[in-house]
């Protein structure tokens, strides 16, 4: 007896990890699921546009660097004087700068897929002054020579401006042109306001409304000394990104409103804009700050996440089974195990599959009651007890709503799943704290149970 006890732990682990491959199967296939949703985000990218970042206004100043040099003349037989002009950029940064933005999302469809997508109203307003410029033209021991200062606004897909812009620069309003000007092919505008010098102390207020599409994401860089940031979406899910959090926002089932405060000093900026100046523009885009308008946990990682606990839901009740065998003293049958493990484990097939159709809580609730049902008729059958089964009935539904409280509360699942492991164990503990194992080895041969009634 005792070898046949030892044989029926070995037989019903091996069947848990046996079960582990449609369990892996079902992973495969939710894995599957997401690189066509990731393909279809793809899709929506090219015909729409992508995630969008504004950096700027920037003034840009071209200027040469004039210097002279003796060089040998051949034909002279002589040194004679050239001057020689380098090209540089001047990269003067506002002095002010508030974003208001409205920004209306929808989502656009391929398929059984969604993505949201948005349109944003900005208006960029703010001012430079020419005090950079003036200290450029004065430094000791230097010739420069301006040429046509224009101011650039880098946009990270151009394809996203619904409308041809204007600045409003001082008294006038000017056309943007595209190309940022900028070396390296940065994507973006430019416009021409001319009147620009370092003769005398100057300031230079500026307006810009920019109607531009993106998707899932938006972000700004703290460009100015004094950057404000106010942005109203309908988008009840936001994520805020980037190296700044915003100093106030509110968050409501109708969409978000929030309030970024940073300035250049506290971002570090000059050094970014030095290297965008010499060529090298990525590290500025990549300085930004933001709100992501994605869905923060969709169908496919709520399965995948639930898949994670597919193995203790199969562990739980194949102990509750052995447990109950072995203390009543009658035989459950490997293939019978073997049915109500793979009952579990469609579970989550339905759930996937149901989910791309209705809501995931509705997809989740007949998943459940779908396998607690047909796992309670079943075991009470093969127990010929009906308490039996709405007791199983029960116990699987109450850890499937355990499982979905998980599933829903993101920043305590690991939490909730320990203290809901630990009380599990010290259930099993506790229950069988008076069980003499040896006995139980020892004990007569396993009957089949008896009918009981309910």
């Amino acid at each position: 007896m005792q070898q046949l006890f030892s044989n029926k732990i070995a037989l019903v682990s091996a069947l848990i990890l046996l079960l582990m491959i449609p369990l892996s199967m079902i992973k495969g296939l939710v894995s599957e699921r997401i690189s066509y949703r990731d393909q279809a985000r793809a899709d929506i990218e090219r015909s729409w546009t992508g995630t969008q970042s504004v950096i700027g206004p920037l003034l840009v100043v071209p200027y040469d660097e004039i210097t002279e040099k003796e060089v040998w003349d051949d034909e002279q037989k002589a040194n004679r004087l050239v001057t020689l002009h380098q090209q540089h950029r001047l990269i003067v940064l506002p002095e002010q700068l508030r974003v208001a933005g409205q920004v209306k999302t929808e989502e656009r469809h391929i398929g059984l897929y969604s993505i949201p997508v948005y349109t944003s109203n900005l208006r960029l307003s703010g001012r430079f002054d020419n005090r950079d410029i003036v200290n450029l033209l004065n430094e000791p021991g230097h010739r420069r020579e301006l040429k046509q200062p224009y101011v650039s606004v880098l946009i990270k897909d151009l394809r996203g401006i619904v409308s041809q812009p204007a600045l409003a620069w001082q008294t006038k309003t000017l056309a943007f042109e595209s190309g940022s000007g900028l070396k390296n092919d940065v994507q973006g505008m430019r416009a021409w306001p001319g009147g620009i010098s370092g003769a005398k102390p100057a300031q230079y207020k500026f307006n810009l409304d920019l109607t531009m599409r993106g998707m899932e994401a938006l972000s700004f860089a703290p460009l100015a000394r004094d950057t404000q940031v106010q942005l109203n979406s309908d988008w009840p899910h936001p994520a805020f990104t980037g190296r700044f959090l915003p100093m106030d926002y509110s968050i409501t089932p109708h969409g978000f409103n929030a309030q970024w405060l940073a300035s250049s000093f506290s971002s570090g900026l000059n050094q970014v804009v030095s290297k965008c100046a010499a060529g090298d523009c990525q590290p500025l885009l990549d300085s930004s700050f933001g709100v992501s308008m994605i869905k923060t946990i969709d169908i496919y990682q709520q399965a995948e996440r639930s898949l994670k606990y597919g193995v203790l839901f199969l562990a739980l009740t194949f102990a509750l089974f052995f447990l109950y065998e072995t203390l009543r003293q009658f035989a459950v049958h490997p293939v019978q195990y073997l049915f109500v493990g793979l009952a579990l484990s469609i579970f989550y097939l339905l759930l996937v599959s149901l989910s791309e159709h209705i809501r995931f809580a509705l997809a989740y609730l007949v998943a459940s009651l779908a396998c607690s049902s047909l796992l309670g008729v079943y075991v009470g059958s093969i127990l010929r007890s009906l308490r039996s089964g709405f007791v199983l009935f029960a116990a699987l539904n109450f850890l499937y709503g355990i499982l979905y409280i998980l599933l829903q509360s993101e920043d305590s699942a690991l939490l909730m799943g320990s203290i809901l492991m630990f009380s599990v164990l010290a259930a099993l503990m506790l229950a069988t704290r008076k069980v003499d194992w040896y006995a139980v080895k020892s004990g007569a041969a396993m009957q089949a149970p008896k009918t009981e009634t309910a």
